[in-house]
């Protein structure tokens, strides 16, 4: 059936549309960069306000601070609405985050963190600063539609944007996963805007995301430090023992060699070995490890890295000659997207115990474990989807479906909820726009690309044949 919505007309009004909100979106989105938002700092809640304001003024009047509570602790209030369309039109929930990663100004060069900076790059222009990627431009896509519509939507919409996203607690998904039957985060689609395109210009779904499980291991060895000309030779130093641990988490090629995890190999496109090699700032010479496709690498198989140290040691020319009593690492695991993270994190404990060098005592504390992604290629919102994002790339003929390496925990939780949905992950996210690290910025074309794409893909399913399944 052919709802009765707001008509703004063909696609390429739709785009001019978009075209003549970017200036204020643009705007918008420096001035939240302007607001430090790391959580747990209180500009999280300044960020939080500032937003609810543009979309209340968006005609999102529905725009509220929803607080939440899982176990006792209470979660970051989330920027929600929940707005009516057309009748028995589809409900669609677009999700982004507002909280930013931390950021070392000494790192940065272009400008300083929250000072944002545009700067022209070739015929396009960036806008430097954190969070400008991730993810406030996710929320500016959403609020492009807002503005696009005038708040006569042509969908159900359902707004949530996360403040703790990237301090990982862990707390939302928790939330979801208990409570999967609370009607306000029920939809038929659901957006997530915090993924981007392979490279700028190419029009990319997202179709699998890695999961992430994280074990604290700490090595005991002495009752106190003592001096290693002393006793150094048969008494163990308990740093030593940690980094022989350590070492053993990766064979000769470079592969983990943790027993019993997943391996998904999928016909993801071919990564371009130049362009990661600039894009991840490698030294000349510098090899890449593992074995496999650097596709399968990247999003299919298992990675291990060590993400935390401490051993008390000073820095070298401060060092002193003393064994060190105990020894602890922090290990981050990025599973396949099919893995299960309880099973990866028990094989990555057992893997450390097992190879504690010389009978030293071991100690391990399970961190977070979270699932991966893998998207339904058969979703039957996906054919619009695809659609829309040709129509804001002209000359785009195809639709990548790319894997990515990182994790967004939250979406598992989406499928709890919704579990026949369609969840389509994109954004504005692509390669250089260097995100969690110094100098992040945004391209405006993607942006305006990108929110043309999700104006385009609402219209065209508040006019597709798609029946609300019953999410309200």
């Amino acid at each position: 059936m052919t709802h009765n919505v707001i008509d703004l007309g063909s696609d390429t009004d739709l785009a001019e549309v978009v075209a003549g909100l970017m200036p204020g979106l643009w705007r918008d989105l420096a001035d939240l960069v302007r607001i430090p938002s790391v959580f747990p700092s209180p500009d999280v809640a300044r960020a939080r306000q500032a937003i609810v304001k543009l979309f209340r003024d968006a005609n999102i009047t529905e725009a509220v601070e929803l607080s939440l509570t899982h176990q006792g602790k209470p979660i970051t209030p989330l920027v929600y609405a929940d707005r009516a369309g057309p009748e028995k039109s589809p409900t669609v929930l677009l999700y982004a985050h507002y909280d930013v990663q931390p950021a070392n100004k000494a790192h940065w060069h272009v400008t300083e963190p929250f000072t944002p900076k545009e700067v022209l790059s070739g015929t396009d222009k960036r806008l430097y600063g954190r969070g400008a990627a991730d993810d406030k431009s996710g929320v500016m896509l959403h609020l492009a539609v807002a503005r696009a519509f005038g708040g006569k939507l042509p969908v159900h919409l359902k707004l949530m944007l996360e403040g703790e996203e990237e301090n990982g607690t862990g707390l939302l998904e928790d939330y979801l996963t208990a409570h999967p039957g609370d009607p306000r985060f029920k939809a038929d689609l659901v957006i997530v805007a915090d993924t981007g395109n392979v490279a700028r210009g190419r029009p990319t779904v997202t179709s699998t995301l890695r999961g992430v499980v994280t074990v604290d291991v700490t090595v005991h060895t002495l009752r106190k430090t003592i001096h290693s000309g002393m006793y150094g030779g048969p008494v163990p130093d308990a740093f030593t023992c940690l980094v022989r641990m350590l070492s053993t988490l990766h064979d000769a090629s470079g592969d983990v060699a943790v027993k019993g995890l997943a391996i998904d190999d999928l016909p993801w496109p071919a990564v371009d070995e130049t362009q990661l090699r600039k894009e991840a700032a490698m030294l000349d010479g510098v090899p890449f490890v593992g074995t496999g496709t650097l596709a399968q690498r990247l999003y299919g198989r298992a990675s291990v890295n060590v993400v935390g140290l401490d051993a008390g040691l000073p820095l070298p020319d401060k060092s002193a000659n003393v064994l060190r009593d105990k020894a602890s690492a922090r290990i981050s695991m990025r599973t396949a997207p099919t893995q299960n993270p309880a099973a990866a994190q028990r094989a990555l404990i057992d893997h450390l115990k097992a190879h504690a060098p010389w009978g030293v005592q071991v100690e391990t504390t399970p961190g977070i474990t979270a699932y991966g992604f893998s998207a339904n290629p058969k979703g039957s919102y996906f054919p619009l989807v695809e659609q829309a994002l040709k129509a804001a790339y002209p000359g785009s003929t195809k639709v990548e479906r790319a894997g990515q390496g990182g994790s967004i925990p939250l979406v598992h939780a989406f499928q709890v909820v919704n579990p026949n949905a369609d969840i389509v992950l994109w954004g504005c996210e692509e390669p250089v726009c260097g995100i969690h690290g110094p100098d992040e910025s945004v391209s405006h074309a993607e942006l305006q690309a990108m929110a043309t794409a999700e104006v385009l893909l609402l219209d065209r399913i508040g006019k597709s044949d798609h029946h609300n399944g019953g999410a309200m």
